[in-house]
């Protein structure tokens, strides 16, 4: 009888349980209750709008999107709105971190229709054939602050198909010409010399530059680790002080502020204000993991001790939340539980000035009114209902170990609280970023720990795979930028262990990415539908086409083969011109562009030998471009893609051959002035 009962339960459930029930993505299975008849991305759900004649209605989003869960909140959990959109269309649900290639292409769709970036959930609408005639983001079910509400937006376009089809067909088929003439679009040719470059981007950055808060525009304020990461290579190639005062005003400012989890360690997605002051709570293992490697490279010049406190908070955050057999998962939630059961945005992380005052007079903290003041945690809060997100007023001078013992009684009330959603999504991109800048911070064991995994559990039997979800198998194919990031964390691999497997297996994926993703001369994102050419802008991270690009021209000095040389080359040729149509918004490119035009130098010598010539370079040289490569050799090297410029018998004669080459291609190539060697500076 008890058997029976629940198979007829779980025959009901299923029954409320639309197409998505069976999808193995974190975000689909949250809306796989909605009275919604949810699709996931398929040849079924296009021939179902075919076969009925109904228009798509596509939601792009991600789980721990905050914008995502109000839009699923207001529309899709609302019965009447459900109906309608049932009645009209075939809807489908893409999880934008499990198919980035789709979501690349609809942004790009919503770009062309709006004039402006996209974001998400995004909203399109389009034809049986995959032809869209709408873009939109978040809409608010019903018309607020003077913007249309989605009900009426569809009620309209149900109108247009059925009295004018012809002005669907005639908006979408204009929107594929934007999107050809935006595909093959041809910028003036730009030819210019490194110096030129980082000129061009340096006082590009200082345009928009925020001097008083740090940062680059307005609110919402993002990191932009990979302008903080180029800004610092520029800085160590010709000593450009605004360069580096920029890069360490970004640093400071967010380390300090509330987009910098104060408690727990770990940074935010975003900052809603210009001040960094509260952020949208959502965590994403791929902005710790570039900010990770930004303050690792800060540090390395600076020394400033604040930096490697994040290194290591940022670091242990990561570890203990989302850390599962040797890799990590992808992001935590903006919104958390309530005692009361409901959602509510940054819970987890909020105090009220009497909670967290009485938890730190109860650890017996001297002066908890200053301590708290250092904090930013006030009476009226920062926030809303009287709540504050800490942050660290570095005006207030509070002593140091009382502020840590403070931190420790602010983490024991968040035990008593439930930790955000975690999206369990295990992305191959993400985590090699994470391996690179592991190696990067000297985490080395951490970063071989997950290069190691990555390899083991997503690459099967010759082929590659996106992401992978605990205690299931791997489904989802590589796109390119898989290629690109677990290619570049395997080179960073072999320079810290010297295992000739790791370079060979970056060449092997390299020669798999060529074959899949490089054709007729053009480098394309991913393959099959909806392939689009791989664009060089940097967006939510690093962009993958440069990444692509560096590789190339690191196996190129390490392999001393010119055919990867020759193909970096090339790639540059395809994309200097967007490169330097902006270069802020082509942080990654211009690195790509800067190491192009200097050139990597790699250093050949027995493991024990390199292991103290790195050390030295180190302090001696911050030039960005140097390589390391085991040799048996007695003889110690230096070369280039085209030649072997310097032989040595000590390490010390090596070291300063090296030293001399790059002072010489500086100061006469390019410009830049005579450099003297590196030191660090000190806080």
């Amino acid at each position: 009888m008890k058997k029976t009962f629940i198979v007829l339960m779980l025959f009901f459930v299923m029954l409320e349980a639309n197409a998505l029930k069976s999808e193995e993505s974190p975000y689909l299975q949250q809306h796989a209750d909605n009275p919604v008849d949810w699709m996931p991305w398929s040849k079924a759900a296009f021939q179902k709008a075919k076969k009925e004649h109904k228009l798509i209605f596509l939601s792009i989003g991600y789980s721990t999107c905050h914008w995502c869960h109000v839009m699923e909140h207001e529309s899709f959990e609302n019965k009447k709105f459900a109906k309608f959109l049932n009645r009209y269309f075939v809807s489908i649900k893409v999880d934008r971190e499990e198919m980035p290639q789709i979501d690349s292409y609809y942004q790009k769709i919503y770009q062309i229709m709006n004039g402006r970036g996209g974001g998400w959930p995004l909203t399109i609408i389009m034809t049986a054939d995959k032809k869209p005639f709408f873009a939109g983001t978040y809409i608010p079910l019903n018309p607020r602050y003077g913007s249309a509400g989605l009900w009426d937006i569809l009620k309209q376009i149900v109108t247009l198909k059925k009295k004018h089809p012809q002005k669907i067909a005639d908006i979408a088929r204009s929107v594929e010409r934007a999107m050809q003439e935006l595909e093959s679009a041809q910028l003036p040719p730009v030819k210019k010399s490194g110096i030129e470059i980082a000129k061009a981007f340096v006082e590009g950055v200082s345009k928009r530059f925020d001097y008083k808060n740090g940062g680059i525009g307005r609110a919402p304020k993002f990191p932009q680790a990979a302008t903080i990461r180029t800004l610092l290579d520029i800085y160590l190639l010709n000593r450009n002080k605004n360069a580096l005062e920029m890069a360490t005003a970004m640093l400071d400012h967010m380390a300090n502020g509330g987009i910098y989890d104060q408690i727990e360690g770990g940074f935010y997605r975003y900052s809603t204000d210009a001040a960094w002051k509260i952020p949208h709570f959502e965590k994403m293992l791929y902005t710790n993991a570039e900010l990770l490697e930004a303050y690792a490279k800060a540090y390395k010049i600076t020394h400033k001790k604040r930096y490697k406190e994040v290194i290591n908070e940022t670091a242990a955050f990561l570890k203990k939340y989302y850390y599962y057999e040797g890799l990590y998962y992808g992001a935590s939630d903006a919104d958390s539980l309530t005692p009361k059961g409901e959602k509510e945005e940054g819970y987890y992380y909020l105090y009220s000035y009497k909670e967290a005052s009485h938890a730190l007079k109860q650890t017996k903290i001297k002066e908890p009114e200053k301590i708290l003041d250092a904090l930013g945690i006030s009476w009226e809060g920062n926030f809303h209902k009287g709540l504050s997100n800490p942050r660290r007023d570095i005006t207030v001078n509070a002593d140091p170990q009382e502020l840590q013992k403070a931190k420790e009684a602010l983490r024991a009330l968040r035990k008593k609280r439930k930790y955000p959603f975690i999206d369990k999504k295990i992305l191959l991109s993400w985590n090699a970023l994470l391996a690179h800048s592991f190696f990067i911070a000297d985490k080395t064991k951490d970063a071989e720990e997950i290069v190691d995994n990555l390899v083991q559990k997503l690459y099967k039997n010759g082929k590659l795979y996106h992401q992978i979800l605990p205690g299931k198998k791997p489904k989802v194919a590589a796109v390119m930028e898989d290629y690109a990031f677990l290619i570049a964390a395997l080179i960073d691999s072999y320079e810290y262990r010297y295992k000739q497997h790791d370079l060979n297996l970056a060449k092997a994926l390299l020669q798999k990415a060529i074959k899949e993703f490089y054709k007729g001369g053009v480098w394309y994102s991913s393959r099959g539908e909806l392939a689009s050419k791989a664009e060089i802008g940097d967006s939510a991270y690093r962009n993958a086409l440069a990444v692509m690009g560096d590789n190339l021209l690191r196996l190129g000095v390490l392999s001393s083969d010119i055919n990867y040389t020759e193909g970096a080359k090339k790639l540059f040729q395809s994309i200097q011109n967007e490169i330097m149509s902006y270069p802020p918004a082509n942080a990654t490119g211009v690195d790509f562009a800067l190491a192009l035009k200097q050139g990597y130098i790699v250093i050949k010598a027995k493991r024990d030998s390199l292991q103290k010539i790195k050390k030295m370079l180190a302090k001696k040289s911050g030039y960005p471009y140097l390589l390391y490569k085991e040799s048996t050799e007695e003889t110690l090297l230096a070369c280039k893609s085209d030649r072997c410029f310097a032989y040595a018998k000590s390490t010390e004669e090596i070291i300063q051959k090296v030293i001399k080459e790059i002072e010489n291609q500086l100061s006469k190539k390019e410009a830049y002035g005579k450099r003297k060697f590196f030191t660090p500076k000190r806080e």
